[in-house]
């Protein structure tokens, strides 16, 4: 390509008409992340410059949401027409079905036979070549990372909390990822000042779709929280902390607004290894929670 010289575009048709906004730009941002010498443009908003010689038309056609077509031509004397169809799994997110049609889509573009000068004469098996089922989306590695404010308090005891969490996912497949957070949050109850720090690790499942494009997870974790008091009286002021083991069973419900961020919202129910009297003095003053349910609500980015 010429110094200064647009960068060719790629003109992509999808049928059904008038899909949803997040899914048609996830299309279209995998699509101009793969190529190198274009980039992707939905045809019906092509502006007047570069409706006049697309370097390539790609035709992306849904025939249900587990199954998509996808034709790339080059318009010359001599059109080639290259062609694929992928097939996805019923679990597959549709943000990362529509994300690897466009990765697809930017495969078929960037064939040397569409930029070589004069483009050569298509092949009879270049015109249709076989279908080639995907199991899902492609393996690129991505990671979402979530941060949200929480509150909550023990099932029998346990004073009410605030505090926040950070929250990372890694995938293994399009149904299973890897979780693992970081809590922290503060109580005051009477003389006490309470401080609860929670590490957890473990696994997570992406449930079925239960509406629209709300994504619903659920995960089982171990945790070990940190318990920390400080209690006052009169010029005295006695301070103590310990580890405590448990689990944690949680359940996140995700609403893509974009191709790169979401809103999310968790409960979590967790279990400790017995509750922890805390003593002042020698006397019990209040009890921790060994079990209790928290909600969190905040936002999360996708890389």
């Amino acid at each position: 390509m010429l110094p200064g010289r647009m960068l060719p575009v790629v003109a992509v048709q999808i049928s059904p008409r008038d899909p949803a906004p997040v899914l048609e730009e996830r299309l279209l941002s995998a699509c101009s992340a793969g190529l190198k010498r274009a980039r992707c443009v939905a045809a019906n908003s092509l502006s007047a410059s570069e409706s006049g010689e697309p370097r390539a038309i790609a035709v992306v056609s849904w025939d249900d949401a587990a199954h998509v077509s996808i034709e790339v031509g080059l318009g010359s004397e001599q059109p080639i027409w290259l062609q694929r169809d992928l097939q996805f799994l019923d679990g597959d997110p549709d943000l990362e079905r529509w994300r690897a049609a466009g990765f697809t889509v930017a495969l078929l573009v960037d064939d040397p036979r569409f930029w070589s000068e004069p483009p050569p004469a298509a092949q009879p098996q270049d015109a249709a070549p076989p279908a080639v089922p995907v199991p899902g989306a492609p393996p690129t590695p991505w990671l979402e990372a979530d941060l949200k404010a929480l509150s909550g308090s023990g099932l029998v005891a346990g004073a009410w909390r605030l505090g926040a969490e950070a929250r990372l996912r890694v995938p293994f497949s399009a149904a299973l990822f890897a979780t693992g957070s970081a809590r922290y949050a503060l109580a005051r109850e009477g003389e006490l000042d309470v401080r609860w720090f929670d590490a957890s690790l473990g696994l997570g499942w992406c449930a079925p779709r239960f509406w629209s494009n709300l994504e619903p997870r659920v995960r089982l974790e171990g945790l070990a929280e940190n318990l920390a008091v400080t209690a006052e009286r009169a010029v005295l002021t006695e301070r103590r902390s310990a580890w405590i083991p448990g689990v944690s069973l949680g359940a996140d419900l995700i609403w893509p607004v974009s191709p790169s961020w979401a809103l999310s919202a968790s409960i979590d129910g967790f279990w400790l290894d017995g509750s922890t009297v805390i003593t002042n003095g020698g006397e019990r003053v209040a009890t921790s929670a060994g079990a209790g349910i928290l909600l969190g609500l905040g936002a999360g980015v996708r890389f």
